[in-house]
């Protein structure tokens, strides 16, 4: 990927990430869940559309730095590059598994669906779907921190500012966890992408001849 490119996947990453997560009907009860998807199903499977679209974004845009790393010499930084972009691929498998809800909220047995939907976070196929994604994305986002704070490639705040996000996932209340992640995801990536977009100006612009 260009850097242009990089630039513009990693900002359409938080972007679409953020508006799929405001726009995802919740519910912490799996038969009033069940509800919305039956109510908006139009608006749910978009919203969740707009997610797996944030991830591939994400995934691209982290693999696209790696070359950037490189350049910097950073193994740290390539390494939690790609672990991070694979924890955001991987976030795809967590996704198609909720979108099994679907046909839950369309069934004639309301209450049996409403049983099968809250089991299903329970069983352990859920497990062995989340238990990678989270390795992976907390490791890689830890790791890519600390080569941004020692690469200088953003500014150390915005490094500071990846782990406060990464930590709102986990500790801010469900209703507001996600939204809160990808709002600050995008204020910390806003300064490496506008970077991304000066140095492929730069690196384009032709070099006046001496005389």
């Amino acid at each position: 990927m260009s850097r242009r490119s990089t630039a513009v996947a990693l900002l359409t990453a938080a972007v679409a990430g953020l508006a799929g997560t405001i726009l995802l009907p919740s519910s912490a009860d799996a038969a009033g869940q069940l509800a919305l998807i039956e109510a908006r199903p139009a608006l749910w499977m978009g919203a969740n559309v707009l997610l797996v679209v944030s991830f591939l974004c994400f995934a691209g845009a982290l693999l696209g730095l790696t070359g950037l790393f490189r350049a910097q010499g950073s193994r740290l930084g390539v390494t939690g590059a790609v672990l991070a972009a694979l924890g955001w691929a991987l976030h795809i498998g967590p996704v198609a598994y909720v979108m099994a809800q679907y046909p839950l909220a369309h069934h004639t047995d309301r209450a049996g669906a409403a049983e099968i939907a809250g089991a299903m976070f329970a069983a352990p196929p859920f497990a062995v779907l989340i238990v990678p994604v989270l390795l992976t994305t907390v490791v890689g986002t830890l790791t890519l921190a600390v080569a941004f704070w020692r690469t200088r490639l953003a500014p150390r705040w915005a490094a500071v500012t990846l782990v406060v996000a990464l930590a709102a996932d986990f500790a801010a209340p469900d209703a507001v966890s996600g939204i809160m992640m990808f709002a600050l995801m995008g204020v910390a990536l806003a300064p490496l992408a506008a970077r991304l977009f000066v140095l492929e100006t730069t690196d384009g612009a032709p070099v006046a001849a001496r005389a």
